[in-house]
Formats: structure tokens, sequence, C-alpha cells
């Protein structure tokens, strides 16, 4: 690198007067809570992480869903390093240090990738800050799993192209580690969306860029890049056996319908907000004019990186017939391509390409919001403005160009400032006319540093102007995510004296809808929930209920036990008549009625006037087959549940006889309760079933007096248990199926990863270091164009 380059330490100067310019409220005790904070991240963990220090494993939620896996619900991410914080800080505190850290690691992992591709440290500068600042990871700070996921992505492009070009072991160790940590962050979507692009990109430059080596050698570095994406599998089995248990136990294990998959995809009018992010408005300050959900549509990288962007394709252009002497541009054409492939699947259901492949290739029934594709483009333009920074000249053509725009900038701003003052706007037309006046400020400012560009003759300028080039970058992106993270204080998350209602709590789900998304966390304006936030804290949303330990029927997950799904579904198709199945699930105060959506009117309070109990005996079962006829049975009018239990499967010799007695004079005391086990004392002088209103799941075993006894799928999504007369105590247990295997697998990934890394680095000092491929690291030789 040249004297005239930027001091390595810039970029992350200018990132963290960011982040203190956006996040300092979080030094003063106060917290992120806007939506999934809240309603799932914080509860989650707040809980699991409490089990843990109580020196137990935290496999079952029983706040939730009428119980639900908790270890193996992925977005936990309890395995994950850097959630370990918890263990040491005070939630608020890891939940905060934890999002700002890996908006920092994103850009370590992206100054790393674009060194090796043999960028400037301008021009590493400026994609490590157009990544980690941009809005694809700022508006999605508070949707931790998946900003964590994307952190990584840069890392995992460093280590493939580490290891496909040079075919070292040490590498390829290096690369299942942080492959494993992708995995084990929480976000399979933006994981897998990670891998296939890096996939691409081994083949990219396998086949491509080392095409004039003996193809031996480039299948070695693709098996051994391959090697470590398996590596890395292996070390994330703790978290992923049981969470692709509880996928096949899941309502997603036979996929999702097209108009699920396809909710939240990408508009192709929001590709405007790529020149502006504001142009439809901001939720920070309530002016947001687009439907869906601002911070799954943000993609915004920087007005000067995406000129930088488009400098790299021309300059491609310039110098494809001399790229041995330019290899830094080798790889825009893989850029080119990752981003126009990539968007038009984000625009999902707005094109035919994402419907296309939903039908025909594996895994596109599997997530939801194709707008999520969006982390391609946005991690292709960044690496590209890198790039660009290296043809961002000042030509005779590049000249007049920057006078024109700065024309055409300037007289934007000019009328929008005067549609203001003249015609008094409002509404979407004072939005858009903002949205003008920002574009062609930001258009102007380029152009101005264009003409500004110290020519190559000059020797301390050229620093100063990339200097500067680099703060105006980061003034943009700041200003961009500005107000995008709402906080409250920290209180929000502390006890705040709910009233816990005997049995569980239950929304009809139009209500929690209308109550969720408009009347506190409105999409369209952050500022209701931060302006409401005791009552968002006191409304026992789900999970919000698990902060004050109170239990619900609801589960805000993306994951469900497919049967407590279907039973959900069951209540909200009875409506008002679904009072026996309410019981059965142990709900004793519901939220809201069945209303049509968008409902804005106050929905009746229903707390029964003696809560059901969540476990009780009868005295005769019924078997009616399948599932269906479970259904129907269930629904049927006549049906009580403290009379009769309705239990899946073939018929079992009856421990309890079809004539049998009520049970009388019966007696139910719990021994011993935790999450994952209970003890009960049967006292009954007639053989009858005792029927918990617990999650049914694989995993959960019963035991009458110490011998195994079966538990029965009951009532389509509980439990049952055959007690013969004179009664007994039952012990019900959840345990993870497979996880002595998942341990074994993530030990022997952990060990093997230490092989390669520690072989692979004796074997480097031992040997004469291998040459770089051709173009690769070698200075640029500039011959005429």
């Amino acid at each position: 690198m040249t004297r005239r380059d930027v001091p390595s330490w810039l970029p992350f100067v200018l990132l963290a007067l960011v982040l203190l310019s956006l996040f300092h409220r979080l030094l003063s005790g106060q917290s992120l809570f806007w939506g999934l904070p809240a309603l799932q991240f914080y509860p989650w963990r707040d809980f699991a992480f409490a089990q843990v220090k109580l020196g137990r494993l935290p496999t079952w939620n029983p706040y939730v869903g009428a119980g639900a896996p908790l270890l193996a619900n992925y977005q936990t991410a309890l395995f994950y390093p850097p959630n370990w914080l918890w263990l040491i800080l005070p939630g608020v505190q890891a939940m905060s240090l934890a999002a700002m850290l890996h908006v920092v690691w994103s850009a370590v992992g992206m100054w790393l990738f674009t060194g090796a591709l043999g960028v400037s440290r301008f021009g590493r500068s400026m994609s490590a800050l157009a990544y980690a600042l941009s809005g694809y990871l700022m508006a999605r700070v508070g949707s931790f799993p998946t900003a964590n996921a994307a952190a990584w992505i840069p890392w995992i492009f460093w280590l493939v192209h580490m290891v496909v070009l040079n075919r070292r072991a040490r590498d390829a160790g290096w690369l299942g580690v942080v492959a494993g940590l992708q995995l084990l962050a929480g976000h399979a979507q933006t994981t897998w969306y990670g891998a296939l692009m890096a996939g691409f990109y081994a083949m990219w430059v396998a086949v491509w860029l080392l095409r004039g080596q003996p193809a031996a050698r480039r299948l070695a570095g693709l098996g051994l890049a391959a090697a470590g994406a398996a590596l890395g599998m292996l070390i994330a089995s703790v978290q992923l056996v049981p969470t692709l248990e509880y996928f096949g136990q899941s309502q997603r294990s036979n996929g999702l319908a097209f108009e699920v998959a396809a909710n939240l995809s990408y508009p192709p009018l929001q590709l405007l907000t790529l020149l502006n992010p504001n142009f439809f408005g901001t939720p920070a300050d309530g002016s947001y004019l687009a439907g869906g959900m601002f911070f799954e549509n943000a993609a915004y990288i920087g007005f000067v990186p995406l000129l930088a962007a488009g400098a790299a394709v021309a300059g491609w252009l310039r110098r494809r017939r001399f790229l041995v002497h330019y290899p830094v541009f080798r790889t825009v054409p893989y850029w080119c391509l990752l981003v126009l492939f990539t968007l038009p699947l984000a625009a999902g259901r707005y094109g035919p390409v994402f419907h296309l492949l939903y039908e025909h290739v594996p895994t596109f029934d599997f997530f939801r919001e194709p707008v999520r594709w969006m982390i391609a483009p946005v991690f292709g333009l960044a690496v590209l403005a890198g790039i660009g920074t290296g043809a961002w000249g000042q030509g005779r053509w590049a000249v007049f160009w920057s006078r024109l725009a700065l024309a055409g900038g300037a007289g934007m701003v000019v009328l929008g400032l005067a549609s203001r003052e003249l015609l008094a706007l409002s509404g979407a037309l004072d939005v858009l006319t903002r949205a003008l006046i920002g574009l062609g400020s930001w258009i102007a400012c380029a152009a101005v540093l264009t003409l500004m560009q110290p020519s190559n003759a000059s020797f301390a300028s050229p620093l100063l102007w990339r200097v500067v080039v680099l703060v105006f970058v980061a003034i943009d992106l700041a200003w961009a995510s500005s107000g995008l993270n709402p906080t409250v204080t920290a209180d929000f998350y502390r006890s705040f004296g709910v009233t816990r209602p005997q049995g569980r709590v239950y929304w009809f789900e139009d209500y929690e809808y209308w109550v969720k998304f408009e009347r506190f966390f409105v999409p369209s304006d952050y500022i209701r929930a931060r302006d409401q936030w005791p009552d968002v804290r006191g409304s026992l949303l789900p999970n919000l209920n698990m902060l004050d330990r109170v239990s619900a029927l609801n589960n805000f997950d993306p994951l469900l036990p497919r049967y407590h799904r279907e039973y959900v579904e069951l209540i909200e198709a009875a409506g008002p008549a679904a009072d026996a199945l309410l019981r059965a699930a142990g709900v004793s105060q519901v939220f809201g009625d069945v209303r049509p959506r968008g409902w804005k009117g106050e929905a009746p309070l229903f707390v029964a006037p003696e809560p059901p109990p969540l476990m009780w005996l009868v005295p005769a079962a019924d078997w009616p087959g399948d599932d269906e006829a479970i259904k129907a049975a269930l629904l049927d009018p006549a049906w009580n549940p403290f009379e009769r239990v309705i239990l899946a499967g073939e018929p079992a010799r009856p421990a309890v006889p079809e004539t049998a007695p009520p049970p009388g004079n019966a007696e139910i005391t719990v021994l011993d309760s935790r999450p994952d086990r209970v003890t009960i004392r049967v006292r009954t002088e007639a053989p009858a079933y005792l029927v918990v209103a617990t999650t049914w799941y694989p995993g959960w075993e019963a035991r009458l007096n110490g011998e195994s006894v079966p538990l029965y799928r009951a009532n389509l999504a509980f439990q049952a248990v055959a007690v013969p007369a004179g009664g007994g105590d039952v012990a019900l247990r959840y345990t993870l199926t497979r996880w002595p295997l998942a341990v074994g697998l993530t030990a022997g990934g952990v060990l093997a990863a230490l092989v390669l890394i520690g072989a692979g680095s004796l074997g480097t000092a031992r040997r004469t270091p291998r040459p770089p491929a051709p173009g690769w690291g070698r200075r640029e030789q500039r011959p005429p164009l």
C-alpha cells in the first residue's frame, strides 16, 4: 500500500463513532425493545440462562404454547458463545453488547476478505463501512439471530477464498470453526443463503479464476472447502440435532404454502431506497408510506458506495482484457451475477423466478420472507464498492457527468425546498418532497467529491480526500440508520407487577395481531410503541408473558409443535364456541374474540369464574383413530374434557375399563415441578386417566411408581397416563432424544478443527510458502487503456 492510502484503523474509528452516535442511550442504561427483542429474544434467553445458572439444561419452555422445546428452538441460540455474556452480565447489557460487537465483527470480516482480493485500504474501508452499516444489518440490529449470522458472511467468504486458493488444511479448520459459529448464531435462513453465496463463489474461483491450474489442484481446493463446511456442521451438531428433530415435528415439516412462503417480498419500487433509504419515509418519525416491514426492506449501503460499485463495473469493462495487470477486478463478474440473480429471488411474489424455484427446487418452501435474499445484493454491492474505488477517476467524461450531476442535484434541492415553502405540502407529498431533497443533496455531494479528487501528481491531498470521502460515507450511513432502533428504560424487562392468572392466557389471533401490529408495534411508526412502553410491557402479549412467568397457550415462534398448532387452529375455527377446547388447554383468561383483521374496537376480556385445572382425572377414553376423527370428536358439542379423554393411536389393552366408575374421591398432589419434569401423586378409588394439559412431544416419558408406562397423546395435543385403582406416583420427564449423539458429534468436530489448525500451522512453519495463484497478490502494472 502507498503512503497515500488511509490508515487501517480509520474505518473502525469511524464505525465506533457512528455506533456511539446511534446507540449512546444503551450506555446510560436503556435497552433495545422494539419488536423481536421484546416479543422473542429477551424472554427466551432470560429464561434459558436463568435455568443454566441454576445448573439445569434449559430443554423445555413451560410458559408458551402449553409447553414447547426451548433448547431446540434455533433462535434461542443457547450454544452461541457471544450469548454466554448472559452468564456474566445483566441480560440488558449482554444483549446490547453482543449486538454492537457483531456490527464491528462484520466490518472486520469484510476488511479481511477485501484485503484478500487485493483491494486497497481505502477500498477495504469503503466495503467495511458499507456492509457493517448497511440498512440490512442496522435496521435488523434487534433481530439478533439474523444480524449475527449476517456478520459471519464476510468471514465465510474470506476463508473459502483462502482454502480454494491455497489448499491449506489450517484454513479449512478455521473455515469449520467459523461455519460452526454461524450455524450456532440462530438464523438458518441467513446462514443457508450465505452458504449458497459462498459455495458458488468457491466454484467461480476454482473454475474461472484458477482455470490455468491443473484440475486436481482445483478439485482439491473445492474438496477442502466442502470439508470445512461439513466440519462446521459437526461443530454445531449440539444445536442442529435437537433443532432438526423439532423441525420434523413442527408445522413447517411439510413445507409452507406459497402465500406464506412469499410473505414480505421485495417490491420493485423499493429499489429507489438504494438511492435514498427514506424515499418512502421512515418509521423513525412515523412517516413511512410503503407497506410491509421497513426493517425487512432496508438494503441501503450508502450513496457513494453505490456509485463506487457502479465504478467497479465500468472499470472491469475497460480493463477486462488486461486483468492480469488488474487482478482486483477479476471477481467483478461474480458480484454482478450475484446481485442480478438474487434480486429477482428477493422480489418473491412480484416476479416469476421465486415461484418457479418454489415449485421445483428443495428448501425454497421452507423459508418465509423472500425479501431476506437482499443480503446477497447488499454483500455483493459492498464488495464492488471497495473494488470500485480503484476505478473512481477524474477523466474527461467523469468531470463532465459530475458537473452535470452537481447541477441536477442542486436543482432537485432547490425545487424541493421551494415546493415545501410555497405549496405547504403535507402527508405523502411532503415525504416524497423530502426524499427528493435528500437525493439531490447526495447527488450534489458525490459530484463535488468527484470533482475535488486530487491528481496523481499531488502527495498529501489524496490521503485527505480519501479521509473526507470515508467520513462522508459514515455520516450518510449514520443518518440512514437514525431512529431505526428505538430504546426504552431497562425497567421494561424487570418485574412489572402483572397479576398472574391461575391458569393460562389465550389471545385470539386476529385480536393479537391488532394489538401487536396496529396498536403497539406499528411497522410504519416506531414512536408509538416507545411512547406506550408501560402498556406494551403489561399487555401479556406472547412472549412477554414469560417475563412475569405467566403461562400462555399462544407461542410467537417460527417453529411450533405440529399438534399444538392444529389445536390452536381448532380454537380459532370454533371461535366463541371453543369453551371446551379452552378449558381442556387450561385457559382461564382470554383476550379478544374472533374479529375481522383490522378491528379497532375494544375486545372483551374473559376471565373464567373457576379456572380450569392443568391436570385432572377422567374415567373413560375414546380412540377415534386418525387425527381428523380426533378433531371431529373435539368439536362435538357434547364432549366434556373432564368426563372423557380423546386418545391418539390404536387402542391399547384397557388399563381403565370402559365401564369404569368416576374417580370418586380422587386427589392430585404435585410433589415436584420443574420446567422439564413433574411428579404427581394420584389417589383414586377407581382406574382413571390422568390428563395433563402440557404439549405432547417426543422426548416426554412417563413412569408410574418408578416403572415405565405409555404416555398417550391426549385431546390431539396434550398428555395422558392410565392410572390404576389406588393411584400412585406419576413422573413425567422431558429429555432430548439424541442428546448424547449431538454432544459427541460436536466434540468430534471441535477436536478435528483443532487438529487441522494445529497440524496445518506446524506444517506451514516447516514448508516453503506456496506461491500465490497467477494474478493474486501481484502489484498492478497498468498498461495504457
